[in-house]
């Protein structure tokens, strides 16, 4: 694999004197956070666990919303996130209901990311016999949730392929790295919030301004908090006279 994943360490504290390290590692188990849709970090899910009196975060890693991969458990203690299997697996987690919500493009490709890494490391063979779904350990329980399980197969997929960059030719590699960070560009785009309408793009300024005006949209252009989708749907009701 040309490249590792950038893993964020959290700062996380640990009594090491709790957690036992694994001695084997051949399966990787992907999870959701289920319930309502946040994007929760590493920290709060430490601090839900730990409430639990677990003795912190369960999941090795948390993928949240915009990509970002955070640092959990120690990668080399055995989890608390597959009931029976977690002395011999690594446990990544998703931020979001997938139950509700789909997974965003950018944790699809740092999971897949992830996940090669992690093959490559462990030796663990990327295939659907070893990269699973919660559920597929653990029969009462439904995660990582619908959307996020119709998944699998793609990211096994793009797992195989961040695996197989070495043997890529150094500018078939940099031609796909390239591609891959426009994508993520235009993903952090379209999760942008937009609170104030200094903020908007200048094209859709007037719009929001003349249905703040209105009254349509509550405060006096404070706190708006609108996506970049919200706003062009705005924009093209504008311009067919829905706001006149």
């Amino acid at each position: 694999m040309k490249d590792e994943p950038r893993i964020i360490d959290t700062g996380l504290e640990w009594d090491e004197d709790e957690l036992t390290e694994r001695d084997d590692t051949d399966m990787i188990v992907i999870h959701h956070t289920g319930g309502t849709d946040i994007d929760a970090s590493a920290e709060q899910i430490d601090e839900w666990h730990k409430n639990q009196d677990w003795v912190g975060i369960g999941y090795h890693a948390v993928i949240r919303k915009n990509g970002t991969i955070e640092r959990g458990r120690p990668e080399w203690a055995v989890g608390s996130h597959a009931y029976g299997e977690n002395w011999h697996t690594l446990g990544i987690h998703l931020s979001g209901a997938m139950d509700k919500v789909q997974p965003t493009k950018a944790q699809i490709e740092s999971c897949a990311h992830l996940v090669a890494y992690y093959c490559e490391k462990y030796n663990i063979p990327i295939d659907r016999e070893h990269i699973v779904g919660h559920r597929e350990v653990n029969d009462d329980t439904s995660c990582p949730g619908e959307n996020l399980y119709a998944k699998m197969d793609e990211i096994v997929s793009k797992a195989a392929w961040y695996a197989a960059q070495d043997e890529e030719s150094e500018g078939e590699a940099d031609e796909k790295e390239t591609e891959w960070k426009e994508d993520m560009e235009e993903i952090k785009k379209e999760l942008t919030r937009y609170n104030a309408i200094e903020e908007l793009p200048e094209w859709a300024k007037p719009t929001i301004q003349k249905i703040v005006k209105k009254g349509l949209l509550s405060g006096d252009g404070k706190n708006l908090d609108l996506s970049a989708d919200m706003i062009r749907v705005f924009v093209v009701l504008d311009r067919n006279g829905t706001f006149d």
